[in-house]
């Protein structure tokens, strides 16, 4: 029986982006069991190296909701009594933030088990056993500002339970392949290429018509299009996608286009999800669930990054992939901000410009061969790699890496990467992607200006808090001292936009360690010394026009 239970309650694609942290532990020697939701329990089939699985029974639970909170609550007791019977972990790693998931860790663990990831304490109060969950907890909140992909966060999170030197070896993603029965029902439906008229395909592209939220689609008429455009071209018959709920999508694309196409679109379960994909030689979508599946069966995508969506933290998992964003100074935008611009960002993006991108990428098999001035005016152009050190990355292939944005992602990414593995343990040797701040960084001077007064006036802070955190105890002057300079630390980073992810970590740091002083010590040392050397970083690089 499994010795880490691994509870992820989120989203298909988040449930998906699990499997390289399930790899990992399976190769550290664990055997892995996995709560999920009820309505994701047939893509367990797909996911390796898992031993047992269970499913919350989340419409039980809201029928005895519906009646009594009482019969509720000893439902969900007795859920995870069930599991902590049969399965007796050792450790219980929770991915998922929310306090119900919260409570239910609490609850698998009972008195043996470790808690790991996101928990809740004896007395109720949220924790992070591990200080890659802090980040991970801010930058779901300040996306704006979260330079890894999720999968990343996810692995970094277990670092405890995996090898020392995981984080440098490179991520493992590929899910199992569909079974025998799903293939044969993706077989039966594309009829082994012979599309209405008789026409041969020269292979198939899938199209996810539907994400999230409207906001974050690109119009149906735009997919007609492009579609069209590769059938006519390349002989690629287009294979619809979705859930039953996008069914208005696909009859709206069924007006638009005027090539054939394969309409699945809520006729799928999961594995024939996966058996179709498996199929196409490429995807075309919307950042959504659909997309981390091709990911993982190794198909590659072409993305559409709209709204509140960026590929940084959630683009695919599978170097070669290419992702666009509009080209506005207004994206991403955050979650609750109203759009000013009517959605201009869906339509930004035009089927004829990114047409020529698939088509030199299916000539040629590189996304730089299709990408003309049309496109790279209209998106920015990302593509999907590894670094060094096995970390997903973003590559720009369009001209907009000097943007502030680009360059301040890229920062972060080295700041947080080298902070988080030291307070992590780990070694220079086996943790981050380059020596300590080697050199100096490129930065617009818009950037240099707001950000690099803020980093020397919170080192300084830092540094008055190890003084004054030595003589604690002493007088009680020096105790309202230190909560002083802590509240005026994380107002000034809070003050901050590009240091918010910052504020929200160090008020994780000081509450989850207000009664282990001395430890709380050496990470206010830690973070002095590496504010100061990228505020040193940021001063010396070289200033660029960039855009804001």
């Amino acid at each position: 029986m499994p010795d880490v239970l691994v509870v992820n309650l989120t989203r298909f694609g988040d449930l998906l982006q699990s499997q390289p942290l399930i790899h990992d532990l399976h190769d550290s020697g664990h055997s892995v069991g996995l709560i999920c939701l009820e309505n994701f329990l047939p893509a367990l089939p797909l996911l390796r190296h898992v031993e047992a699985a269970w499913a919350l029974p989340g419409s039980k639970l809201l029928g005895c909701l519906d009646h009594d909170w009482k019969a509720a609550a000893a439902c969900l007791l007795e859920f995870a009594q069930g599991i902590r019977r049969e399965a007796r972990p050792r450790h219980v790693l929770n991915l998922t933030a929310t306090l119900p998931a919260r409570l239910l860790t609490r609850l698998l663990a009972g008195e043996d088990a470790a808690i790991l990831g996101f928990g809740l304490d004896a007395e109720g109060f949220g924790f992070h056993e591990n200080v890659w969950f802090s980040f991970l907890s801010g930058a779901v909140r300040q996306r704006l500002h979260a330079p890894f992909n999720l999968v990343d966060m996810f692995r970094m999170a277990a670092i405890r339970l995996t090898s020392p030197d995981i984080s440098t070896r490179p991520g493992k993603n590929l899910l199992q392949q569909p079974g025998p029965e799903a293939n044969a029902w993706a077989d039966a439906l594309l009829d082994t290429g012979t599309v209405s008229g008789g026409e041969a395909a020269q292979g198939f592209v899938a199209l996810q018509l539907g994400a999230s939220e409207a906001r974050r689609q690109w119009p149906v008429a735009h997919f007609a299009a492009l579609a069209d455009r590769l059938w006519q071209t390349a002989g690629l018959c287009p294979v619809l996608l979705g859930s039953r709920g996008e069914r208005a999508l696909a009859e709206a694309y069924a007006a638009a286009a005027r090539a054939p196409f394969f309409d699945a679109v809520g006729r799928t379960d999961i594995p024939q999800l996966a058996a179709l994909l498996a199929r196409c030689r490429l995807l075309l979508t919307n950042d959504t669930g659909t997309m981390h599946l091709a990911a993982g069966l190794g198909v590659p995508s072409l993305a559409f990054f709209l709204a509140t969506a960026q590929p940084w933290d959630t683009g695919p998992y599978l170097p070669g992939c290419c992702c666009l964003e509009p080209a506005l100074p207004c994206h991403p935008c955050p979650y609750s901000a109203p759009c000013t611009r009517r959605e201009s960002c869906r339509s930004q993006i035009t089927p004829e410009s990114v047409a020529e991108l698939v088509l030199g990428w299916l000539q040629q098999g590189g996304w730089r061969a299709g990408l003309g001035p049309q496109l790279a005016a209209q998106a920015r152009v990302w593509q999907t790699g590894t670094d060094a050190r096995g970390f997903a990355t973003v590559e720009a292939l369009s001209p907009h890496a000097t943007e502030e944005r680009s360059l301040w992602l890229g920062q972060q990414r080295i700041f947080w990467r080298q902070i988080l593995d030291e307070m992590c343990g780990l070694s220079p040797d086996t943790a981050s992607d380059m020596p300590l701040w080697a050199g100096a960084v490129p930065c617009t001077a818009a950037l240099r200006q707001r950000v690099r007064p803020v980093l020397e006036q919170a080192a300084r802070l830092l540094e008055l808090l190890a003084e004054q955190g030595r003589i604690l105890g002493k007088s009680a002057q020096a105790g309202q001292l230190f909560l002083r300079n802590c509240d005026r630390l994380q107002a000034l980073l809070e003050s901050c936009p590009e240091l918010a992810v910052l504020g929200i970590f160090w008020a994780e740091l000081r509450q989850e360690r207000g009664d282990r002083m001395e430890e709380l010590l050496l990470l206010i040392a830690l973070l002095a010394r590496h504010l100061r050397l990228w505020a040193r970083a940021l001063d010396s690089g070289p200033a660029t026009v960039g855009v804001a």
